[in-house]
């Protein structure tokens, strides 16, 4: 079996993440307009606060590639969606949810895809600075998927009572 193609330099770590982030700002924001087709405002919202997170730290990593252009992936550098399959390297169309538990599920499949990366990279990367950079990009991952696993599990509860989402603005569905 061949050797993991890491990001070798920050810049590179930095490209992989504006890759992975804008996925999840586009998911995000998807969502949000779902759970209002759905009338599930409450979950809407939620959506609309991750895809504002996610847009900070787009702006973030934009900040740090410094004023030259973040450097372009080759599609065999995407290591991280080789955690799918490799159908996964196409532009397909992004599933649509049927209901809350569905959107939240995707997208907390997609944070730990994303965490598995930067922590395979917090752990193996060569250079100790893109080592301690992947490593808080993977926690900040686990902060967003324990909020995430949270909001789940109460849907789960809420689905178990034969409720369902609750139509009202519980607190509980904020982020």
């Amino acid at each position: 079996m061949g050797a993991r193609l890491l990001p070798l330099t920050v810049a590179e770590l930095c490209a992989h993440a504006l890759e992975l982030e804008r996925d999840a700002a586009q998911r995000c924001k998807d969502y949000a307009v779902r759970m209002r087709e759905l009338g599930e405002e409450p979950f809407a919202e939620t959506f609309d606060a991750l895809h504002s997170e996610e847009l900070e730290e787009i702006a973030a990593l934009e900040a740090a590639s410094g004023p030259r252009k973040p450097i372009e992936l080759s599609p065999w550098e995407y290591a991280w969606r080789l955690t799918y399959t490799p159908e996964a390297m196409e532009n397909k169309p992004r599933l649509v949810p049927l209901n809350a538990r569905e959107a939240l599920q995707l997208t907390l499949l997609a944070k730990r895809r994303a965490e598995t990366f930067y922590g395979d990279c917090a752990q193996h990367a060569r250079e100790a600075v893109v080592r301690g950079c992947a490593a808080e990009m993977a926690a900040n991952e686990r902060k967003q998927m324990q909020r995430l696993e949270r909001l789940l599990a109460q849907e789960i509860r809420n689905e178990k009572r034969g409720g369902g989402s609750p139509s009202g603005s519980s607190d509980t569905h904020h982020a």
